[in-house]
């Protein structure tokens, strides 16, 4: 018993639940903007949110310890497979669950060079439409242009919110601009009206804060920051 709860007042562990916590509030909530189609079924439902879960805490795990996580490659493994287990018979879905497995797996390999710029723009198209695409796609069996353009602005979030951990190196601080940029841009082509203001506000505070922390905190910052952009981009 004291074990566990020393555990659980670890503070890496009380950021990985709260960080995977906000990463599956933005995918579920991205996922059930168009409800349509067939509800799921609750095996599936539960695959998905492990898939989910163990995906998201393996994102953290790999970002915190800069690729070099040991057990983060194993949990996103472990994800993929309830990812294939939630359609059994869906080689499709199948294949787009295990995309960002793969992705994040692979980034491990210093050799491969995805643990840059081009590793940051594949990672925020995967995170940014694996779970929600999985969603609609399981319940409708198609996709549709009036669900994934939405998705254009949380996709750019995620280029904005983890770059400081793709690219770590130092740089001049205007190219740190670029992505916040893209983001406001997207909003700004999609219609978004008065949410503009609060979104640009999360972003500039993010851009000034997050280098300002403590290391210990950035990621959980960053996640946090994200949930409250999304939830206003999505509502």
């Amino acid at each position: 018993m004291t074990t566990l709860m020393a555990f659980f007042k670890n503070r890496t562990v009380q950021q990985l639940f709260c960080f995977t916590i906000c990463q599956n509030i933005l995918w579920w909530l991205a996922g059930a903007t168009t409800s349509t189609g067939t509800p799921l079924g609750t095996d599936v439902k539960l695959y998905l949110a492990g898939y989910g879960v163990l995906v998201a805490a393996g994102i953290f795990l790999l970002l915190k310890r800069h690729f070099q996580s040991h057990i983060g490659p194993i949990l996103v493994v472990a994800a993929a497979t309830l990812g294939i287990l939630a359609a059994p018979n869906d080689h499709l879905v199948q294949a787009f669950a295990l995309l960002l497995c793969i992705f994040l797996v692979l980034a491990c390999i210093p050799q491969l060079g995805l643990q840059s710029t081009y590793g940051l723009i594949v990672f925020s198209v995967l995170a940014g439409y694996g779970v929600p695409v999985l969603l609609f796609f399981l319940r409708n069996h198609y996709l549709a242009v009036q669900f994934l353009t939405p998705l254009i602005p949380l996709m750019a979030s995620y280029l904005t919110f983890f770059e400081p951990y793709y690219l770590t190196g130092e740089r001049d601080w205007r190219l740190t601009l670029i992505t916040p940029v893209i983001f406001v841009l997207s909003l700004v082509v999609l219609g978004f009206t008065w949410r503009l203001v609060p979104l640009i506000l999360i972003v500039a505070a993010h851009w000034w804060l997050q280098p300002r922390l403590s290391v210990r905190y950035r990621l959980v910052f960053s996640g946090l920051c994200q949930l409250l952009a999304g939830i206003l981009i999505l509502r």
